[in-house]
Order: structure tokens, then C-alpha cells, then sequence
């Protein structure tokens, strides 16, 4: 027979996991409450199913899972449970939840928390982290720099603040610090971030000794702004501001002063920016929810007409236009769906390239946002972004989907003719590299373990060296992969005319006809298309 607290906690997962908490569901769980009272454990086994959701998501099913109790002092000892396992959790923002927690249930005073030292702690833990969590505007704080001018921290005009809280007799900072500045060599994906280094004590000699040896020596970018603070007279409340009780402590504010990452490490540090900058925007999100639809159903029509409808809608603003249009025409030229793809050339045809005169207004930059006719693109003039769209239009419609690909004649190692249509298989692959291309080294490792994967008569790997140096003939013996290596020393395939060679490496599928089934791909999409073909052939 089932022990009852398993049928409990059975039951209580699963209605704190559906949307609505039911009478009947909670009156079952409730006739089982007299049998077994919920633990520490119980309670951490029936929370960990929540793990992954958002904390607004948890909220509900905690106060459901508190009223189970059949009694206040039940509820307080469920309550107080789910507050530790929040409390301790090491999944970013779930803190919040226990704040969340503590202030509705025991703070308040709804519930009595017996134990004086663990009601203290909750009373800190809350009130120096009510004014800093995830989604919150980043309190401003006024501190100096070693020259004794004053800094408002963080400042605006970036896309990202890091606020980095040390001390220099912490052993955690000794080994973060140095974890920090790597990260920030990298130049933080090209993003326009400001540091600000916070030192927590106030021995000016120290700080100085620390800044020279554990910041100093690194190379930072020109994107990355170090700026090295302190807060010698206290006017900055850092405890109660960002609850920088002990150090380290590591905070990201995003481009409109928002909180969107904080209790981060370096490495933790690099997923929060990683994620935020894959969010969509609410445009792209619209354009999301009209197209996504359409590019299942394939209707490249109906592609374009909407594109049409857009540029009716915006055309007599040209502030609108630009930020509409260019937002449009990167979701589309970015996405997934060839369908979508076909409409950002559509667009860049008709709306960018064919009318230069709608786009004399632009102004590009590196910094903030696109908003209105002020863009944030790596363009160095309105004529520069005209152009580079132009090519990118006319690169797109080289060897289009389900179209015959353009023949090459190549030669291998021996010097020997070879002809893209001379290849035997029912897949063949053409991969386009360059040997002294570092992206291209991990490219080729992949590709070699999918061509060991299939026999050559149905998938062979042409890889296609891109440039001239002899020393390539060197280069493929030391390596000896499974595929077949050819290039085009003098330059008589006309490769670089037919082909989207701008960047490589560069990767397409073919049939059995060598009609183009996918380009510029990775070996990860690579490796799930061959799958599938070969199944179903």
C-alpha cells in the first residue's frame, strides 16, 4: 500500500502544476493533511518540479501549496520551507520568490515565525534586496573615483552596465576579479559596456596596490569603459541599494537601466548578456506573430503583400518607415524559414536598394537602440548600407532552393579535373573553407565526423578550399580527412561569382541531381537535414 505522504505529495504536484488550483484537487489534500505534516524534504521535492518556470509562475502555485495547511502553524512551517528553498536556490531570480514570501507571509505578520534568529535573517535578507531584484530599475548611487570625482553610477548611454562589488582582502574577489577582466578582453560581443568597479572598504593604499596588480594589466577593448570607484565617505547605501553585504557581487543593468542579472559570476555573467540580446523586442515580436504563421504555410505571396501593406502603413512617416523596415528587414533576412528569407530580398529590392531617396535621412550608430531614423548598425554611411544590402540581395539569389547549383571545375591534390556534377552520392555536401580561418578548424571537425557517419555513396563531403596558397597541398596530407579536398589555384571555376563566398566557411546540400537543398548552414543543421533525407528516401 502507498504510504499516505507519497498520495500527498503526489496529489499536490500535480494540481499546483495545472493553471488552476482546484477545490476538489485541494479538499483531497487536505483530508490527507492529518495523516503526515509536509517537511523540509517533502516540501523541496514537491517545489523542484517547478524549476524552469517563471517566478510570477511559481507565486500562484506556492500560495496554493501554503494553503494546503490545516493550520496557521502548518501553513507558517510550509511557508517558511518554501522560503529557504527559494532562499537558497541557485537558479537566477528565484530569489524573488522568497522575498516575495517572506513579506507576504511573515513580515506582514500573518504568520508567527517562532524563531527569532531565522526571522532576523529574513528581515535582511529582504530588506537589503527589496530594492535590487531582476526587473527592477537599478538604484543610482552617487561614489568617486580615485581622483575624488564624483560618478553617478550606472550612467546611461550604453548598452550595459556591470556593477562589480569587491573587497581586497576577499579571497572569492581575488578569484573572480581576474575571471571578470578575461571576459571583458573578449570585448563582450562587441557591445557598448561601462564596468564600474566597486571597492567596498576604505584604504585608498590597498585599493590603489589592488587596481595595479588585478585590473590594470588587462587589454580592454575600446567598447569595454573600466571605471574604478570607491565609496569613501558613505553617502552610497550599497547595503541596503544592492545588498552588498559580502563580496563579490555582480550586477547587470541593461540599455534602459533595468536590473537583468545580479548574485552573476563571469561566466553566469556571459549567459545573462547571451540571453537578453536573443530577446525579442515587442516590433520583432509583432513581426513574429504575422509572419510566423505565414512562413509555415509557405505562401511567399502572401510574404510579400503583407511587406506591401507595411510600407502603405509607414511610408508618410519617414521616421517610422526607417525603423519599421530596417527592424523588418533584419527578422526576416535572419530567420529560419527560406520562405521569410525570399521576403527580406523582396524588401531589400523594392524598399531599400530601388528607393536610395527614403533612406537620405538615417543615421547610423554603435550605440543605444534603433528608434525612429537613428539605427544601430555597423554601416559607415547611408551609401555604405545601400550597398552592402545590394550585395547581400544579389548573394542571396545565387543557387537558389530547389534550383540545379552552379558547376564548378575544380582540382584535387593530383592536379586531377573535377566537376561539382562528376561527384557520386545521393547527398553530396559542398564546403567551402579557408585553412588559416580559425572558425573554419572546428567547422572542418564536425564535418569530418558526419562524413565518417555515412558511406561516400550516399553522402560525400567535397570540401573546397578557398585560396590560392600551395602550402594547401602540405595542409591536407598532415590532415588526412575522410572527405575529397579540391581548390582552384588559378582561379578558372569563377567560384567567387557563382557562389555566396563573402564569409567562410560556407556550407550546401545537394541531391542527387545537385539541386540545392539548403545553404549557409551549420553542421548541427547539417547533420539533422542528412538524417532526415536519408530516412525517408
Amino acid at each position: 500500500m502507498l504510504h499516505k505522504c507519497f498520495i500527498r505529495l503526489s496529489v499536490l504536484m500535480l494540481t499546483l502544476l495545472s493553471s488552476a488550483f482546484t477545490v476538489s484537487a485541494a479538499g483531497q489534500a487536505d483530508s490527507l493533511a492529518a495523516a503526515h505534516a509536509l517537511t523540509q524534504e517533502d516540501v523541496d521535492m514537491v517545489l523542484g518540479v517547478f524549476d524552469g518556470m517563471q517566478p510570477y509562475e511559481i507565486i500562484s502555485r506556492t500560495e496554493a501549496l501554503i494553503n494546503t495547511g490545516n493550520s496557521d502553524e502548518e501553513a507558517a512551517s510550509i511557508a517558511y520551507s518554501v522560503y529557504r528553498y527559494y532562499r537558497e536556490s541557485r537558479i537566477m531570480g528565484y530569489d524573488e520568490v522568497a522575498l516575495y514570501v517572506a513579506d507576504t507571509y511573515f513580515l506582514s505578520g500573518k504568520y508567527k515565525l517562532q524563531d527569532e534568529e531565522a526571522l532576523l535573517e529574513m528581515r535582511l535578507f529582504v530588506e537589503t534586496n527589496r530594492h535590487s531584484m531582476i526587473g527592477m530599475k537599478a538604484p543610482r548611487m552617487l561614489l568617486q573615483d580615485p581622483a575624488g570625482t564624483d560618478f553617478q553610477v550606472p550612467s546611461v548611454g550604453q548598452d550595459y552596465s556591470i556593477l562589480y562589488f569587491y573587497d581586497d582582502e576577499c579571497p572569492g574577489c581575488r578569484r573572480m576579479t581576474p575571471m571578470l577582466m578575461q571576459y571583458l578582453m573578449q570585448g563582450v560581443k562587441g557591445l557598448n559596456v561601462t564596468v564600474y568597479m566597486v571597492y567596498t572598504q576604505d584604504d585608498r593604499q590597498r585599493w590603489t596596490e589592488y587596481v595595479a596588480k588585478m585590473v590594470s594589466p588587462f587589454d580592454i577593448p575600446d567598447n569595454v569603459t573600466v571605471v574604478n570607484l570607491w565609496n569613501p565617505d558613505m553617502r552610497a547605501d550599497i547595503v541596503m541599494d544592492y545588498g552588498v553585504i559580502s563580496t563579490p557581487k555582480l550586477f547587470l543593468v541593461d540599455r534602459n537601466g533595468v536590473i537583468v542579472g545580479r548574485e552573476l559570476t563571469p561566466v553566469a555573467l556571459s549567459q545573462a548578456i547571451d540571453l537578453n540580446e536573443s530577446r525579442l523586442t515587442p516590433m520583432e515580436e509583432l513581426m513574429d506573430q504575422i509572419f510566423s504563421p505565414i512562413a509555415e504555410s509557405g505562401d511567399t505571396v502572401e510574404v510579400e503583400e503583407t511587406i506591401d501593406a507595411f510600407f502603405q502603413d509607414s511610408k508618410d512617416n519617414p521616421e517610422f518607415f526607417h525603423e519599421v523596415f530596417y527592424t523588418l528587414y533584419q527578422f526576416l533576412r535572419t530567420s529560419p524559414s527560406y520562405v521569410l528569407q525570399q521576403g527580406a530580398a523582396y524588401l531589400a529590392n523594392k524598399y531599400i536598394v530601388s528607393m536610395p531617396e527614403m533612406w537620405e535621412t538615417v543615421e547610423f550608430t554603435d550605440k543605444g537602440v534603433t528608434s525612429g531614423s537613428v539605427i544601430r548598425a555597423d554601416y559607415a554611411s547611408v551609401d555604405d548600407f545601400l550597398d552592402q544590402t545590394a550585395l547581400a540581395v544579389l548573394m542571396f539569389y545565387r543557387n537558389p532552393l530547389d534550383k540545379p547549383v552552379a558547376d564548378l571545375e575544380l582540382r584535387t591534390v593530383n592536379n586531377k579535373k573535377l566537376s561539382v556534377y562528376d561527384v557520386k552520392a545521393r547527398y553530396t555536401v559542398l564546403y567551402f573553407y579557408n585553412m588559416d580561418c580559425g572558425l573554419c578548424n572546428a567547422v572542418s571537425e564536425a564535418l569530418c565526423k558526419i562524413q565518417n557517419l555515412y558511406n561516400q555513396s550516399d553522402v560525400r563531403v567535397v570540401a573546397i578550399y578557398t585560396g590560392t596558397d600551395r602550402k594547401w597541398k602540405k595542409y591536407v596530407k598532415e590532415h588526412e580527412r575522410p572527405w575529397l579536398d579540391v581548390w582552384d589555384r588559378k582561379r578558372d571555376s569563377g567560384m567567387f561569382d557563382k557562389y555566396d563566398l563573402l564569409d567562410v566557411p560556407a556550407i550546401y546540400l545537394l541531391d542527387e541531381n545537385k539541386v540545392t537543398l539548403a545553404k549557409d548552414i551549420n553542421p548541427d543543421v547539417l547533420g539533422v537535414l542528412l538524417e532526415y533525407y536519408l530516412t525517408q528516401d
